[in-house]
């Protein structure tokens, strides 16, 4: 026997549960049996709240949004009642006359960016300043991604002016930002409840091992605790990024965008002390931008410190934890000490420590200019949400937009009258376990 479902939705991270809450929120899918499967054991993707001595929450993925560039996610939050607050991270420190420099470069190059579309960030920065001076200037944003061949100038500036690190340096330096204070995870149980509330079978721990088309269904094979499992599906939204689809059978990007796609790596390392001693270095709440693998390293209140890293730096310390916990924390230590004002002093010891690797952390289209479509639909009637699709690539903001497009496109599915079949019943009849 093999499972039916009138809607499989592969995929709950923020995307996938945002797909499901529209379409319960539609009379046209009441009474059809929505599924959705995800690999891992709880729901969330990259969004992982960790909480810190049974108080304080810690975000592993995504930590902060901004009402202004980010408005679908702060209705979301509004409407979930779930309490927020400032998020204090929008204060950076930097080396003696860095900031200001930094500032002015970036400020007096961006009316120049139309003259070099096709450029690097770096190349581009390194044609007006000079290689060296180019490189010294972008490593002080804290980004490495910025220094890769593949970011160009109009996708570094986009990524500076939409980070509250360095949102001061641009424009958009009135921009507010927000956390939940209760952590990320809050938010997706929430939407899962009213989702199984509503009759929605929730499937984790299941990865997808294929996808085949027979007839008017979909035939998804599954890898569930050593066993493979086989189910159908009338319809099949697949709200998972880029990377996992071209791991599939689907022949991704070819047979669904005549664009490319790639990814960054991103490094979170945490570490608690028992004291808070940063506070007498008036580093409270504030973002210290370091040039070192450290990149940009965190000080919350009373509660911890946490370092953040993308692309080489990221690579850097998964390689480090490789070679043993002992060597991570060493080197730890000793980046530290070399940018922190300890005044010859050594660090103090450190009480626990936490991390997360994110191996595709961020991913997005590697045509940013290009009019992409926020969904993408494959010929054999399969839809595919992921914020690497719009412009807010690695934001939540950018999944919901996803996720809204690929639940329209099903709900106007849906809509139309069912074809003449040797069954005249609509999809709503098709509840019942099929063999």
């Amino acid at each position: 026997m093999t499972n039916y479902s009138d809607i499989c939705i592969v995929g709950a991270g923020i995307g996938g549960l945002s797909c499901v809450s529209r379409l319960l929120n539609s009379a046209i899918s009441k009474n059809l049996r929505i599924r959705v499967f995800d690999l891992d054991a709880t729901v969330g993707g990259r969004i992982q709240s960790w909480k810190i001595n049974g108080d304080e929450i810690a975000e592993l993925g995504a930590a902060r949004y901004s009402p202004q560039l980010h408005p679908h996610f702060q209705q979301l939050m509004q409407g979930s009642g779930l309490p927020h607050a400032i998020y204090p991270f929008t204060q950076a420190v930097f080396d003696d006359g860095v900031q200001e420099e930094l500032k002015e470069t970036l400020l007096s190059l961006s009316p120049m960016l139309k003259e070099h579309p096709n450029d690097s960030f770096l190349d581009f920065v390194s044609h007006y300043l000079g290689a060296s001076e180019a490189t010294r200037i972008i490593k002080a944003t804290g980004y490495d991604a910025l220094l890769l061949p593949i970011i160009t100038a109009a996708m570094a500036y986009d990524i500076i002016k939409t980070h509250p690190e360095t949102q001061d340096f641009t424009e958009n330096a009135a921009n507010q930002w927000l956390y939940a204070t209760d952590g990320y995870s809050g938010l997706l149980g929430q939407l899962q409840r009213q989702a199984q509330a509503a009759g929605v079978e929730f499937r984790l721990e299941h990865r997808l091992l294929s996808v085949e088309k027979s007839g008017d269904d979909h035939v998804l094979s599954f890898s569930h605790m050593g066993d493979t499992q086989v189910h159908r599906a009338r319809h099949l939204i697949m709200a998972v990024p880029p990377s996992a689809m071209a791991r599939l059978n689907l022949d991704f990007p070819a047979a669904w965008s005549p664009f490319q796609y790639d990814f960054l790596p991103l490094f979170k390392g945490f570490l608690t002390f028992d004291e808070a001693w940063w506070q007498e270095l008036g580093l409270t709440d504030k973002v210290l931008m370091a040039d070192n693998p450290l990149r940009k390293i965190y000080f919350k209140s009373d509660k911890y410190l946490l370092f953040y890293t993308d692309s080489k730096s990221a690579t850097y310390w998964r390689d480090s934890l490789e070679l043993g916990e002992e060597v991570y924390l060493q080197r730890v230590r000793s980046h530290l000490e070399d940018v922190l004002p300890l005044n010859g002093q050594p660090l103090p010891p450190i009480k626990a420590h936490f991390y997360k690797h994110w191996p595709h952390g961020v991913e997005f289209c590697l045509e940013p200019e290009a009019e992409h479509p926020t969904a993408l639909l494959h010929q054999d009637g399969i839809i595919a949400c992921s914020d690497a699709y719009t412009a807010h690539c690695a934001w939540m903001e950018g999944s919901l937009i996803s996720a809204r497009q690929a639940s329209s496109l099903l709900l106007e599915r849906l809509s139309q009258p069912a074809e003449a079949s040797n069954d005249d019943d609509t999809f709503a009849t098709l509840t019942t376990e099929r063999a």
